[in-house]
């Protein structure tokens, strides 16, 4: 009697074994999962002979507990084809570390408002004479492209490490796909069209704009260039650096023992190439040198698909902003290479369908990598 109990359990593991194999199809429901990421559901290949379980194991299952039954294999799953929530694009920097873990590194420069992480990722070959790259993205929340656009710069910068220029290799590269990760998480299952973070003000949740509420140039102008009033999109804070989100740029860039060569913080939606100054009309010292490399990207650009992205200073090309990350990265953190980026589309407003995403990163890439080669040029002084 006891062998046969022992043969039927057999029988019933090679079963459990049959119905949980690693065959699989997806499931394009990213809502079902318990760890955020895209998942893959199991099934069985077509082919294989059905093993049905006993009426024991069918009972026997039932009363496990939930620890005891086998775990399905969840496949995480990240591509530039749609956009994706928070969760995800956490997930997929963790993964770029554990599979590259030589150039790869992730951190957490801040905490958000509502207490979320502010990760970044650090890509470079541990050369100490690098110089180093900041790009950050959803500074504003609603501007899914810009988060799109980085983490696909960033893919691509790892994946092809050690086939790229060292132009791109010779670097330090900073990497900040989410700086407002609150109001990422709220335009996804709030309100779309969220520009700010979830700061309260008299115990409502109005939120600061972040890039007005750097340092440098705050407050200048008036209502011009940003706002006292806290339900105003352009509402300033209470003061400079105010908010963790700044507070996580700032201390990271400041306290890095290496130096700032580029910044690059991507907005959307009006293609532009945009530098400094945003909070006065006169011109930065360093105007035609920027409007060069900002040449040289939008080109870029259009050779690669025909887009055409205008370039000048903040103020120009758009109206005053005052207090904003790009002013105070070259006023303050002296990186003379500060551009704020604005991707597609003027068409699209913040919603850019899932058709361009993949365009638009690679307009982008050819951008960055123009961008690169220009800056390790020696420079004509002016």
């Amino acid at each position: 009697m006891e062998d046969s109990r022992s043969q039927l359990v057999a029988v019933d593991r090679r079963s459990i074994n049959l119905l949980f194999d690693d065959e699989c199809f997806e499931d394009d429901d990213p809502d079902k999962t318990d760890n955020g990421t895209q998942t893959k559901r199991i099934s069985r290949q077509k082919g294989k002979a059905e093993v049905i379980p006993s009426l024991m194991f069918q009972r026997s299952l039932k009363q496990m507990t939930l620890s005891e039954k086998p775990a399905k294999r969840r496949v995480k799953f990240m591509n530039w084809t749609k956009f994706h929530k928070l969760n995800v694009i956490y997930s997929f920097m963790d993964d770029l570390e554990k599979d590259f873990p030589a150039i790869c590194t992730v951190s957490v420069i801040g905490k958000s408002v509502e207490g979320r992480d502010i990760k970044m990722l650090k890509i470079s070959n541990s050369d100490a004479s690098n110089p180093a790259i900041w790009l950050d993205a959803a500074i504003h929340s609603r501007e899914w492209i810009t988060t799109a656009v980085v983490t696909y710069l960033a893919d691509f910068i790892v994946r092809n490490f050690h086939k790229l220029s060292k132009s791109i290799t010779d670097k330090d590269w900073f990497i900040v796909p989410v700086l407002n990760p609150d109001g990422y998480v709220y335009t996804h299952t709030k309100d779309r069209m969220w520009r700010k973070n979830r700061a309260k003000q008299d115990g409502e949740r109005v939120g600061v704009d972040l890039n007005r509420n750097f340092s440098y140039g705050w407050g200048n102008n008036g209502d011009e260039g940003s706002s006292d009033l806290p339900n105003h999109v352009f509402y300033k804070g209470p003061a400079p650096f105010s908010e963790p989100e700044s507070c996580a740029v700032r201390d990271t860039i400041l306290s890095s023992q290496t130096m700032f060569k580029v910044y690059l913080s991507f907005h959307s939606y009006y293609e532009l190439i945009l530098f400094p100054w945003g909070h006065k009309a006169e011109p930065c010292p360093d105007y035609l040198r920027l409007l060069e490399g900002g040449t040289v990207m939008a080109r870029a650009i259009y050779d690669n698909s025909g887009m055409i992205y205008k370039v000048g200073c903040t103020k120009d090309l758009t109206y005053f902003a005052c207090g904003t990350s790009s002013d105070w990265s070259y006023g303050i953190a002296k990186i003379p290479y500060s551009y704020m980026i604005e991707l597609r589309s003027k068409k699209h407003r913040f919603k850019v369908p899932n058709d361009q995403i993949l365009e638009t990163c690679h307009e982008i890439w050819h951008a960055v990598e123009s961008l690169m080669e220009f800056v390790d040029k020696p420079q004509t002084k002016f």
